[in-house]
């Protein structure tokens, strides 16, 4: 009797421990994924506030992970279903229909959820618009970013002109940062630059304004989108999209978008980047991006 008694009180007390040790263990952190489509993605410091403030708004504990590219970003969000990214459209528009991305918010950038891709080039060429670049050298981000490769390829397609026969080089500089200092240092004679990425860094490098121009200004096309893996639960997505469309009205997130050069966040359906997959689907027909999409 009493080792029965003492049995059950030890197995009665190591299952108590056990549920404790349970509820002690903290929750599991995902990954919050950039590349190029902030300024400098090397700035961890306000790249870490961002993921740390949409983790605490959100209950949902996240890291950064900086990708090198986009593919490996979409690999990623693939992969690992249950984490977050801030992507770039084309990429969005390729992996929605791929395996489902979905869509969280969309940044406002100049009030407005658009912005364009920048064609530039130093401050006295002769050139007036990106197809009189025929034999230079042009630099772009990353050949799935919409506004340093697709869009420039897209229009110049619509003039019959095919973007790698019309440059004597096409250099992929991995950032629209970098872009630009190929740009300014001479490496590069033509580039196409994310709108947004130009504002941030004319900001902090004011003397580079005197020393570029902007010849064209293609689009306005949808922003970059901030976007989660299959595997967030929808508990969990709307967590994040309130906690992102509240930024403006919480302190806090207020002074963190000022730092971004954003003005908030908002929520759009899927349709909102089906002006992406007709332009897709124009230079990849087999792909069929402008097919209706799903999902909010």
């Amino acid at each position: 009797m009493k080792r029965s008694f003492f049995l059950e009180w030890g197995l009665s007390a190591l299952l108590l421990l056990l549920s404790h040790a349970a509820l002690a263990v903290p929750q599991k952190a995902h990954d919050f994924v950039v590349t190029g489509v902030v300024l400098n993605s090397g700035d961890a410091k306000l790249i870490e506030r961002f993921a740390r403030f949409l983790s605490e708004k959100a209950g949902y504990p996240m890291h950064v992970v900086y990708a090198s590219n986009y593919t490996e970003l979409s690999n990623l969000l693939r992969d690992h279903p249950g984490d977050v990214g801030w992507t770039c459209e084309a990429p969005f528009v390729e992996d929605h229909k791929a395996y489902g991305q979905q869509l969280v918010a969309v940044p406002l950038f100049n009030g407005k959820p658009l912005f364009h891709s920048l064609i530039m080039t130093r401050k006295g060429r002769k050139e007036k618009r990106l197809a009189d670049f025929g034999g230079e050298v042009f630099a772009y981000s990353d050949i799935r970013s919409n506004s340093g490769y697709v869009v420039p390829a897209y229009e110049l397609r619509q003039e019959h002109i095919d973007i790698a026969r019309l440059f004597r080089l096409l250099v992929d500089t991995g950032s629209h940062e970098r872009s630009i200092e190929a740009l300014l240092s001479g490496l590069a004679d033509v580039a196409a630059v994310d709108e947004y990425v130009w504002v941030q860094y004319a900001k902090a490098h004011p003397d580079a304004v005197g020393k570029l121009q902007i010849l064209e200004r293609m689009g306005p096309y949808p922003f970059t989108p901030i976007v989660a893996g299959t595997g967030v639960d929808p508990a969990a997505m709307k967590r994040l999209e309130n906690a992102l469309t509240g930024m403006k009205a919480d302190g806090r997130g207020h002074v963190l978008l000022g730092d971004l050069g954003l003005d908030g966040f908002v929520l759009k359906p899927v349709s909102f980047y089906a002006p992406i997959g007709k332009m897709l689907n124009a230079m990849y027909p087999s792909g069929n991006y402008d097919s209706e999409p799903v999902g909010r």
